[in-house]
């Protein structure tokens, strides 16, 4: 190798390969413009042969990493290529950000907003002024306001008491029944019983004065299957149909108020007993099998004669049918096969406000204004008039029903809000009134389906009002004069007499009316209602009108009694156990059965000679009575014909300091607690009257085993994932995950493990686990209970079985407390003490009147 030439790293181990020691100038310089004409013809290629996405051919300072995600953050003139080439991979750029406010609230996007939210639940008239003011929950199918974001408790009951409280039962649905009056009555007779009072079908419901309460049960099962308790009322005949025909042979019309709970059970019912059939689907006979049945009728006629003088009948050709289908029914129809029978459903053909309190009728009168039309006479008027400026609606006939047309309600609305005033001197005296009641009160237009059509067609939106009202008032204030030219509403008010028993609680508390409003005018009338005074209410306030009457709305057997029950149950259950161990009550401790239900079946198994299973509560009017009867002369021996599996409804009330709560245990006192009443009562004591001894928890230490080894357990199972994971990382070129648990299941089955030794042992495995559960005898239970101030007390409403009651009648103490009233005692499922309860049997239980 000559010394010219630099000794390379190759040739010094022996090989062929040597570099020069400098390079050709025009060499250098042809490869460097090839390297510039490529940048250059990058730079000036289209984007559709860059192979390139296009927020990467932008220069580094203008590149951000949101704009594979977000065009717009792109310049305007890459933003379509972009998008088209993120759609050619399969991911289409979606923009995160969210419709402005202003776009959301247009009248066409918001409108489309609120119906697709209502799919899933009904909205009522006034849910949006309800939704902005009240805590809204779902309940049947509605979504309904439940209580006043405001605290307007002891508001709402001085309104109910003092004043007027309203509220919207809108969720009520109404059902139209339309046939002969006999035909409804035998229907009728299959779901009801005389027992329970007054029937569907007596002379003073049938006439159309009043509206009727009555309590629906499953064909033929009475006492058992109750469904649920309906308002009904008629449709008054006039002059002409009266004439015309018989009234048991006139087609009556009849209107069932069904809460939604029980709204399906009962229209099965209905459509069973009546034997009905929907109208959504129709088998009618094609046209061209009619023409050919009208053209070879004669030939179908003739006979044939055959050897022997015998004739031979034609064979009759089957017509054949098509079925018509309606995809969508505003009111679903439902007839028999002889369409003598109809039955309607009209959901939302009406809106139901209930005014609560003795001045609903200052608000009424205030709020409506009677229109002369020629459907309503002057006399018809002024007697709704003379009505409505009484002092109070029990002063009226009980359940009074009148049809009375108004001017749009808006008409009378205040500017602000103000308390209607009660007429200090009234047109008429209430025995008036009761007298001189014109015939054609309870009439209405709006038992007219055409009307209710022509209503909903010429309503006037409240845009449209107040554009009229900027062109025409000229004093703001003053009436124009198309407001005359406004088509009358038409309305129906029921008188409800509240409280009609002074000795069971305070006399007419509750008593006020209900409006039925045709759809469309619920939330004019409702604003006017509400800046007339009243005080708006929701579910939470008929619960507590229905408590402070001694009362319930939903009993335990009823459909929608047992639905809530096992709600609330569950809800009750599942906030037990998001607790700590450590703050959980101790049932087990506290000798409880069923901390969060009433166990009805196993109370009514344990206090019967035989096994059975099934209860009901009692309704039957005459056996409350002598029920009544002997608890009022302190007679031990109940009437014979009780059955056992009977609940009797009576309303407690505490004697002494203390709280009662929902689900709590009635109990019957011993000689010992009759003896410690009355040293108490002379010490004035205000101690409970015997405290439940703490018992041991045998599955206290199981729970802490079962605890420890499963954490262990899934310590363990953890350790083996991790050492899996290791040996695997070893051999791997990449880096390894740990593997998913997969312990679902075994946390599923530790937690039913530990629910079971936590909570008791379920009643039904064991015998006379609900009776002798605990060191006093358990013969009832709390459903409904809170502090009531028209008793100035806490009260409760309780069911208890017969036995129980003439066991508790048998061993009354003798020469003590000639007129005092009957007592048991109360305990509470999370505490120990037991307290006194006086006690009073509730003889209006199938018809309350609040």
């Amino acid at each position: 190798m000559s010394n010219s030439q630099k000794l390379e790293y190759d040739s010094s181990l022996g090989g062929r390969v040597t570099l020069p020691s400098h390079i050709t100038t025009y060499h250098y310089a042809a490869g460097a413009l090839q390297e510039i004409r490529s940048l250059i013809a990058d730079a000036e290629q289209t984007t559709q042969r860059s192979s390139k996405l296009i927020f990467q051919t932008l220069p580094k300072h203008m590149r951000r990493r949101a704009m594979s995600h977000h065009p717009k953050r792109l310049p305007r003139k890459y933003r379509q290529a972009h998008k088209s080439q993120m759609s050619k991979g399969g991911n289409q750029p979606v923009n995160g950000k969210r419709p402005s406010r202003k776009y959301r609230r247009r009248p066409k996007n918001l409108m489309r907003e609120y119906i697709r939210r209502q799919r899933q639940h009904i909205w009522l008239e006034t849910h949006i002024w309800h939704a902005k003011r009240f805590h809204m929950v779902n309940r049947w199918g509605h979504r309904l306001p439940l209580a006043s974001c405001d605290k307007t408790y002891r508001a709402c009951y001085r309104a109910s008491a003092q004043h007027c409280l309203l509220q919207d039962i809108s969720f009520y649905g109404c059902v139209e029944l339309r046939g002969s009056l006999e035909a409804l009555r035998q229907g009728f007779a299959r779901l009801t019983s005389p027992e329970c009072g007054l029937g569907i079908a007596a002379k003073t419901f049938v006439s159309g004065r009043r509206e009727g309460n009555v309590e629906l049960f499953a064909d033929g099962q009475y006492p058992q299957g109750a469904l649920q308790r309906v308002s009904f009322m008629w449709r008054p005949l006039k002059k002409e149909e009266e004439q015309q025909q018989p009234e048991e042979l006139a087609e009556r019309t009849l209107w069932l108020w069904l809460h939604p709970s029980a709204a399906q059970a009962t229209i099965e019912q209905l459509v069973q007993v009546f034997q009905l059939k929907s109208k959504k689907q129709q088998k009618l006979p094609l046209e061209e099998e009619k023409e050919m049945e009208e053209e070879d009728k004669e030939k179908e006629t003739e006979e044939k004669e055959l050897p022997g003088g015998i004739k031979e009948k034609p064979l009759e050709k089957p017509l054949r049918f098509w079925t018509q289908t309606k995809a969508f029914e505003v009111e679903p129809t439902y007839s028999n096969l002889d369409e003598t029978l109809h039955l309607v459903l009209m959901q939302r053909a009406f809106s139901r406000f209930r005014l609560t309190g003795p001045r609903a009728q200052g608000v009424l009168a205030a709020s409506l204004r009677p229109k002369q039309t020629e459907n309503q006479d002057e006399a018809k008027a002024d007697y709704c008039q003379a009505a409505l400026q009484l002092s109070s609606p029990s002063e009226l006939l009980s359940n009074l029903v009148m049809g009375y047309q108004v001017v749009d309600p808006r008409l009378q609305r205040p500017k602000k809000r103000t308390k209607a005033e009660i007429v200090s001197q009234p047109s008429s005296s209430p025995g008036n009134l009761l007298l001189n009641q014109p015939k054609t009160l309870p009439e209405s237009p709006l038992w007219s389906k055409e009307t209710r059509q022509q209503l909903a067609k010429g309503i006037m939106t409240t845009q449209a009002y107040e554009q009229l009202r900027q062109q025409h008032a000229v004093v703001p204030g003053s009436p124009c004069a198309f407001e005359q030219e406004m088509q009358a509403v038409p309305l129906i008010l029921i008188q409800r007499p509240g409280s009609q028993d002074s000795s069971y609680k305070r006399l007419a508390y509750g008593c006020g009316w209900d409006v039925i409003v045709p759809a469309g005018y619920g939330m004019n009338l409702w604003l006017t209602l509400t800046m007339w005074g009243a005080r708006p209410g929701g579910l939470r306030e008929l619960d507590t009108v229905a408590r402070e009457a001694g009362a319930e709305i939903h009993l335990p057997d009823t459909v929608a009694g047992v639905q809530e029950s096992a709600a609330t149950a569950e809800e009750l259950r599942n906030r037990y156990f998001r607790l700590p161990p450590n703050k959980r009550t101790n049932y087990r401790k506290l000798a409880i059965a069923s901390p969060f239900s009433a166990p009805w079946k196993h109370l009514v198994r344990d206090w019967s000679s035989s096994s059975t299973t099934s209860f009901y509560v009692l309704r039957h009017r005459q056996q409350l009575e002598m029920i009544d009867e002997c608890l009022k002369r302190r007679r031990p021996c109940l009437p014979a014909s009780l059955p056992e599996e009977a609940l009797i409804q009576i309303h407690l009330r505490l004697v002494a300091r203390g709280n009662v709560k929902d689900n709590a245990l009635i109990c019957l006192p011993t000689a010992a607690d009759h003896k410690q009443r009355w040293h108490q009562f002379k010490r004035n004591e205000a101690a409970p009257v015997h405290v439940e001894p703490a018992l041991p928890d045998l599955n206290e230490r199981e729970r802490k085993e079962l605890r420890q080894s499963h954490k262990i357990q899934l310590k363990r199972l953890r350790a083996r994932r991790v050492r899996e994971k290791r040996r695997l990382q070893e051999t791997a070129n990449r880096r390894v995950h740990i593997r998913a648990a997969n312990t679902a299941q075994l946390v599923r089955s530790q937690l039913e493990t530990m629910c079971r030794l936590w909570l008791p042992t379920d009643p039904a495995e064991l015998r006379d686990s609900v009776r002798r559960q605990c060191s006093r005898e358990v013969f009832g239970y709390v459903r409904s209970a809170g502090f009531s101030f028209t008793e100035a007390s806490v009260c409760a409403v309780g069911y208890v079985t017969a036995a129980g009651l003439q066991q508790l009648l048998s061993e009354l103490p003798h020469g003590r407390g000639g007129k005092s009233p009957l007592m048991c005692l109360v305990r509470d499922p999370d505490s120990r003490d037991y307290r006194w309860a006086s006690f009073q049997l509730n003889l209006n239980v199938a018809s309350p009147a609040f």
